[in-house]
């Protein structure tokens, strides 16, 4: 069963724990700042260059581009090609434009879902060669990087079986992995808790797999080497310093939101769209209560944005801004359909909002 293998029903039931939440008044951001020109496909995340523009990868149009809000232009970058071999370095060249990041300096990296491997490129759109990456802790490419040269990931290894036969399939947590960006000696910096596990079945077959809407812990990476970690189990977030340092936040009260049928039967239909197979009986174990967050992202200054879980048919999302010292700086609420893709000096917060033709447009907003 392709469609089930990695770590695609852990990160489906994070991001479908949408939902409601207990804390401050948020503030409201309703009317944006500014406007990119034209849509977007599907926008995952965006990085503020020096001068103000935006980098950005259209993971749904295929598209890696430099944008300015200010002169309403958005150039791409780069070219996008159907097919790229394992062989061919194609520099310049891309297929499933996913992630951007920032390096330091003037250097912009993407990374490229298809080929698995990440582009270099200037502020001024000079492409400056590929990262090596190499397969610490299985295939799947690191997804956080900083600024003085790791790259970081979560190894499902152990929860997907293992390496060899024998080894003991771990249900209870996944480490996080620290190493250089082109090497493949790793450490490990945190561990973060997994959803829990329940029966699965699929026609005559049962298998263990993620208890659906059960939660699990997400980590993040300050530019500097600071590891976050937001805590399911606690509604919390810890740090952990470069050398190794931790802290840890207090316990966050929050609201349950019941998982209700419509989230079961949303879940259903998005695996269906990954693959799932439609003539075979398949059924998954649902929590009875969302998480206290269904997404994380780190901010500007160490601060960590938790979207609050909310009802299947409530589209307002909020966030629970939480500081260094693991309390709740503020609230923000976005615009419907509306998530954030990343931030900006001086309070910008910048937030793709899906349309009703499915199609995104970027908006800048302004923390005030």
């Amino acid at each position: 069963m392709k469609w089930l293998n990695g770590a695609f029903l852990p990160a489906l039931a994070l991001v479908l724990g949408c939902g409601g939440g207990s804390g401050p008044r948020p503030i409201v951001l309703d009317k944006p700042e500014a406007t990119l020109p034209g849509s977007y496909g599907q926008v995952n995340n965006a990085v503020e260059l020096g001068d103000g523009r935006l980098a950005l990868a259209d993971f749904g149009d295929r598209v890696f581009l430099y944008a300015s809000f200010d002169a309403a232009k958005v150039d791409t970058v780069g070219q996008h090609a159907d097919s790229i071999s394992p062989t061919d370095p194609a520099p310049g060249k891309y297929k499933l434009p996913g992630q951007v990041f920032h390096f330091g300096g003037d250097t912009v990296a993407l990374l490229d879902f298809a080929t698995l491997r990440v582009e270099l490129w200037s502020e001024g759109g000079a492409y400056y060669g590929n990262v090596k990456l190499q397969p610490v802790g299985g295939p799947n490419p690191p997804i956080a990087y900083d600024t003085i040269g790791h790259a970081y990931k979560q190894d499902y290894r152990a929860v997907m079986g293992g390496l060899e036969p024998g080894v003991r399939i771990a249900l209870d947590s996944a480490p996080v992995l620290r190493f250089p960006r082109e090497g493949s000696i790793a450490d490990t910096v945190a561990r973060l808790k997994l959803p829990k596990f329940g029966e699965g079945k699929f026609g005559e077959t049962t298998k263990q797999v993620a208890t659906v809407f059960s939660g699990t812990d997400v980590f993040g990476v300050t530019p500097e080497g600071t590891v976050w970690v937001a805590r399911a189990g606690s509604n919390s977030v810890d740090w952990r310093t470069v050398d190794g340092k931790w802290t840890s936040g207090p316990k966050r009260p929050w609201s349950k939101v019941p998982v209700s049928d419509a989230d079961k039967s949303h879940f259903m239909d998005l695996a269906h769209a990954n693959g799932m197979p439609t003539g075979l009986n398949i059924e998954f174990p649902f929590a009875e209560y969302k998480p206290p967050f269904a997404s994380a992202t780190g901010g500007r200054n160490g601060e960590v944005w938790l979207q609050r879980s909310r009802a299947f048919d409530d589209p307002v999302p909020v966030y629970d801004v939480v500081g260094r010292d693991g309390r709740t700086v503020r609230a923000v609420q976005l615009p419907r359909k509306a998530s954030i893709i990343g931030f900006g000096r001086d309070g910008v917060v910048y937030v793709a909002v899906r349309g009703e033709n499915q199609r995104q447009t970027v908006e800048r907003f302004r923390l005030k």
